[in-house]
């Protein structure tokens, strides 16, 4: 117990000295795990969004639509069938067109009372219930159509005023609410509820369909159930149509179809971004950490217990950070889940298996970008970390030819870079990322011209938009964490460089060169991972989009630069900063 207190002690106080630090590995981490939480975590929202509503609204099993001139003659017969619980009145209904703002869209239009049905109970969710003369939108719908209680829109050839917004779990969320257009392919639409005799009237000489909604007494066996029961006794002479609830939960699902590979790859970059972010933490705490554990090791702590102390804020941290991204996911899932906005989407708590991945997922992150300087500070000589000599670089004569008539900038640059090519390919990461999800945004743009010219449908008009929200997300997250990359990865270099660079300045380099040194050796990998980022953007978009247009060469020969002359200037301030300090301090503050 003595030897945790002490742990906890000093991982506390640590903490408490080096609190920015501490918030950079949250936020890295949190990153990470938020997208992979919200990559799994979408479709289980779907599913308790859609159970959530179907609670709520007395949502049948099962649903028949037929064009039975006499749906209560079926209705009888169904009522009798094997393991029906409950069978609601036929609802009559027709397909029509509904405008407003300047817009027209297929619907159902359905003639309901103003009593509460026994089955399927649409839930008001702002004004009130059918009325004479008075419209209900489902609320989707209404949002698709811009309008809000008080609207008015003209249906058929009759204009009401919308008297309130429900939602419902008889059919599908919009686009698929449009129920009765009777046999034959569907084209989609809403769905709007009059009183019966205003629905009558608005139909017209317009033969009605009518919906029957069915609770069974097993609502998990609805899809055998309207498989099996509805034979040619049941049916009779007229086309009637079945479908379980599980099909309408499986047509709200498809809606995401393609965002979940978006904040997958999204999620994958942002952990590789974390991974660069963590490292480059690491590596700054690196020094004082080799000297603290020479210090504990020298009274008489093992390797163990030195291990255990540098790892337990690391530990500690990511476990904060996976909690937090759970629930940063979880509480963000239900607005992603529910795009044309027919559900209940409440929050909900995750699944053991979103826990377990988004913990996994941290402690890989945390493991590959800490454990090895760790290793390495425990491994090392307490007598020689104390005394702390100095390290002579490797000689490398080839080099040495090479960069010997560049100037100075570049020289120390590219020197900096073959001292720490591990560095290099860290400082590159962010920048290639970037400009992966830079290009895939770009792309995707350019492919949505192309689609929308073309004439595209009104559930891909949903997808596309839920998609383009979900890529401008996870790339301004993405461009975030690398700043600090950057920046970090800059303070880095500069810090185990620094006694290098004040001797180069004892030699005769000014501070300008050294700055420029210092960007120099982040721009040369920089320009290599844009330049690789392109074709993979391209690439990934290519994988999960059945149309791809490439962006104009202007497009990106504006965007590379631009993540160039971010990662100049981002280097820039911290080697500014590092130059100020005069060479003879540097060189005289730690011992050779």
């Amino acid at each position: 117990m003595g030897r945790l207190l002490l742990i906890w002690r000093l991982v506390a106080r640590d903490l408490r000295r080096r609190p920015g630090e501490a918030l950079v590995f949250l936020l890295a981490a949190t990153a990470a795990t938020t997208s992979l939480t919200l990559g799994m975590a979408t479709e289980n929202s779907v599913a308790s969004g859609y159970t959530r509503t179907r609670e709520a609204t007395s949502g049948p099993d099962v649903t028949a639509i037929t064009t039975s001139a006499d749906p209560f003659a079926l209705a009888g017969r169904i009522a009798d069938a094997p393991g029906v619980d409950t069978l609601a009145d036929p609802v009559p209904g027709f397909s029509t067109t509904v405008r407003a703002n300047g817009r027209t869209e297929n619907t159902t239009v359905e003639g309901r009372e103003r009593a509460a049905s026994a089955v399927d109970r649409p839930l008001v969710t702002s004004g009130t219930w059918v009325r004479g003369g008075g419209a209900v939108i489902e609320r989707g719908f209404a949002q698709a159509l811009g309008v809000r209680v008080g609207d008015r829109v003209t249906i058929g050839e009759r204009e009401y005023p919308v008297v309130g917004t429900a939602i419902s779990a008889a059919t599908a969320v919009y686009p698929w609410g449009n129920w009765a257009q009777g046999p034959g392919p569907s084209d989609g639409g809403g769905r709007i509820w009059l009183t019966t005799e205003d629905a009558r009237a608005a139909a017209g000489n317009t033969s009605p369909l009518y919906l029957l909604n069915i609770k069974l007494s097993d609502p998990e066996a609805a899809r055998g159930w309207a498989d099996s029961a509805f034979i040619d006794d049941l049916r009779g002479q007229e086309w009637v149509n079945t479908r379980p609830w599980q099909t309408f939960l499986e047509g709200d699902t498809r809606l995401l179809g393609s965002v979940r590979p978006t904040l997958v790859v999204g999620g994958g970059l942002l952990a590789a971004a974390s991974l660069v972010t963590l490292a480059s933490l690491a590596a700054v705490r690196a020094p004082r950490d080799r000297r603290r554990a020479a210090l504990f090791k020298a009274v008489g702590a093992t390797p163990r217990t030195v291990a255990a102390l540098l790892l337990a804020q690391y530990l500690l941290l990511t476990v904060v950070a996976a909690a937090a991204g759970v629930i940063a996911g979880c509480l963000t899932a239900p607005a992603l889940a529910d795009p044309s906005a027919g559900l209940l989407n409440t929050a909900g708590p995750p699944t053991a298996g979103i826990v377990v991945a988004a913990t996994a997922l941290a402690l890989l992150v945390t493991s590959i970008a800490t454990l090895g300087p760790v290793l390495r500070t425990v491994r090392s000589s307490t007598a020689d970390t104390l005394a702390d000599p100095a390290h002579l670089t490797a000689h490398r004569p080839r080099l040495t030819a090479v960069t010997a008539h560049l100037p100075t900038p570049l020289l120390i640059g590219v020197r900096l870079i073959a001292r720490r090519p591990g560095r290099a390919v860290l400082s590159a990461v962010g920048p290639a990322a970037t400009m992966v999800m830079v290009t895939a945004v770009l792309t995707f743009q350019v492919s949505l011209a192309a689609e929308t010219a073309q004439g595209t449908s009104t559930v891909q008009e949903i997808r596309d938009a839920v998609t383009g929200q979900v890529m401008l997300g996870v790339t301004v997250a993405l461009g975030a964490l690398c700043v600090l990359n950057t920046v970090f990865v800059s303070w880095s270099t500069a810090v185990q460089a620094r006694r290098a660079l004040a001797v180069t300045r004892t030699l005769g380099a000014t501070p300008g060169q050294v700055v420029a040194a210092l960007c120099v050796a982040q721009l040369l990998p920089a320009v290599v991972a844009t330049a690789v980022g392109i074709p993979i953007g391209i690439g990934l978009f290519a994988v999960f989009s059945p149309v791809v247009v490439l962006p104009p060469g202007s497009w990106l020969a504006a965007a590379a630069p631009a993540v160039l002359l971010a990662v100049a200037a981002l280097t820039a301030l911290p080697a500014w900063l590092h130059t100020r300090s005069p060479a003879g301090r540097v060189l005289n503050a730690e011992p050779a």
